[in-house]
């Protein structure tokens, strides 16, 4: 008796968990015409433009996007950009070792008598082809999009009611 009346008060009190209203705000600064992936609560995926004016609140982004959605379904949401900062990182980074060498094997062959004497001048090259790299790969990476997590639902570790046949039990689900 003691366990049934436990169970339908654990029963009860996982019947209240469902979803949790956030507000609009909870997604960030949000701009009419970005391109959205959003991921809802029922597992269904869509991109989008969001929709509007500049200074549209942000449900009024979401009403008016292509794809109209509500901000409370949704479980993430992802922001397109460009990935220009990943290009210069990745440009610099593999021209400026190259460039050091290469300026260092131009300043040994200049001098006739042995090794460089001139490793100011040999850095200052590197780290000046290094830039011109850096510029090169951000523009690479500005031709390729990236998205970028905006907004992800918390998940809690939910107890539930487990019924199956010849068994009953307690699950967690996350």
């Amino acid at each position: 008796m003691r366990s049934g009346i436990g169970f339908s008060l654990l029963f009860i009190a996982t019947l209240g968990s469902g979803l949790q209203a956030q507000s609009a705000d909870e997604f960030g600064r949000l701009q009419p015409g970005q391109m959205v992936r959003v991921r809802t609560v029922g597992k269904s995926r869509f991109v989008t433009r969001l929709g509007g004016v500049q200074g549209d609140a942000p449900t009024e982004l979401f009403a008016r996007a292509e794809v109209p959605f509500d901000p409370v379904r949704v479980d993430s949401l992802w922001i397109r950009g460009r990935a220009t900062w990943t290009g210069a990182i990745v440009g610099g980074a593999i021209m400026t070792p190259l460039a050091f060498l290469a300026w260092a094997e131009v300043c040994d062959f200049g001098n006739e008598f042995g090794g460089c004497e001139q490793w100011g001048l040999v850095t200052g090259l590197a780290l000046g082809t290094g830039a011109a790299g850096a510029l090169l790969g951000a523009g690479v990476g500005a031709l390729i999009p990236k998205w970028r997590l905006r907004y992800a639902r918390e998940r809690d570790a939910v107890l539930g009611p487990f019924v199956a046949p010849g068994r009953v039990g307690v699950a967690v689900r996350f």
